[in-house]
This record gives C-alpha cells, structure tokens and sequence, in this order.
C-alpha cells in the first residue's frame, strides 16, 4: 500500500515541478499588461482542478484523506470563484492566489519530508524540510507583497518563485523515491 502511495507521490511531484517551472518562466516572460487575462486563466484553472478533485472523490473508496482531499476541491472552487469575481485588484489577488499555491506546496513538501524521507534513512533529509520552510516563507512573502508598486516586479517575483518551487519539487523526487525497506536498512548496518 505504502509503495502505490509512493507511486502517485512520484506522479505528482514530476507533475508538480513541470507545472511549476511552466508556469514561473510564463509568468516571468508575460509582458505585464496581460496581468488581468493570466489572472483569468488561473481562475478557469483552479476551478477546473478543483472539479477533477470533486470528481475524483465520486469514484474513489471514502478514506479519511478522499475526505480531506474533498475539503481542499471545495476550498480550491471557492478560491477559483474569488480570484475570478475580484479581478479589478489584479494585484493583489495574483499575490495572495500564488502565495497561498507556494505556502501549500511548502507544506506539503514538508509532510513528505518527514513522513517519506525521513523514514526512507535518506541522509540529510532535514534539507527538505529547511527547503519547504523556505517556501512557506517566500509564500508569505508574496502575500505581504512588498512589490506592490508595479506589476512588473510582481510578476518576476511571481515567477522567480514558482521556479524555485520547481526546484524544490525536483528535490522533494529525490529524497521521497526510491523508500528503503526498514528490515533491510537494519541488516546492512548490522552487516557493516
């Protein structure tokens, strides 16, 4: 069981840094004036990410984490439905909608470093865990939002951070896969 989980962790976290470099190095080279539209698309996105969760709930057996999964859709609709509704504060929402993308990724980055790599023996696994600090900290950064004077620096600051969330999601791959087997972790250093 632990094994599929690790396989679908390893989809998501490839998934996951793809989409994240995509998306810093189009926001990086977005000319600003196309703020509003890209906040646009991120709304129709989110909204579609969130109705594949909801979706994906109807069909899978109902564990606890289905059920926390469901929250986060409809927490992630609602948020799609306020970034599509208060779209004349470009600004602002663009910051609190990707800080709040980084400050989840560095969470969940850091539940994987302690439940996967930690247990998995992988040496210097607490670097994942200074790593997705780091992100939750630039998270709360971009929602505090000291750029707020154009939308240009925002934008770079945007993108600058998501590729370093793309980075951190390729190192998150690496220390989470492949697990080392408990007996067999204990009977080479017996051995050795």
């Amino acid at each position: 069981m632990i094994f599929s989980a690790l396989d679908k962790i390893k989809r998501n976290a490839i998934f996951n840094a793809v989409g994240m470099m995509g998306l810093g190095v189009l926001v990086l080279v977005f000319p600003a004036q196309y703020g509003p539209t890209l906040l646009l698309g991120l709304g129709f996105i989110v909204a579609v990410i969130a109705i594949v969760l909801m979706l994906n709930f109807l069909t899978s057996n109902k564990s606890l984490m289905e059920f926390v999964k469901f929250v986060g859709a409809i927490a992630l609709l609602v948020a799609a439905i306020c970034i599509l509704i208060y779209r004349e504060n470009t600004l602002l929402v663009l910051a609190v909608s990707f800080g709040v993308l980084i400050i989840l990724d560095g969470l969940r980055t850091m539940i994987h470093s302690l439940t996967f790599a930690r247990r998995a023996h992988r040496r210097a696994w607490w670097v994942l865990s200074i790593l997705s600090l780091l992100l939750v900290g630039i998270g709360i950064m971009l929602i505090a939002n000291p750029w707020t004077s154009t939308q240009d620096t925002l934008l770079k600051a945007i993108g600058l951070a998501l590729l370093f969330a793309s980075l951190v999601s390729v190192f998150r791959l690496i220390w989470t896969w492949p697990i080392v087997d408990d007996k067999k972790y204990q009977e080479e250093n017996e051995n050795a």
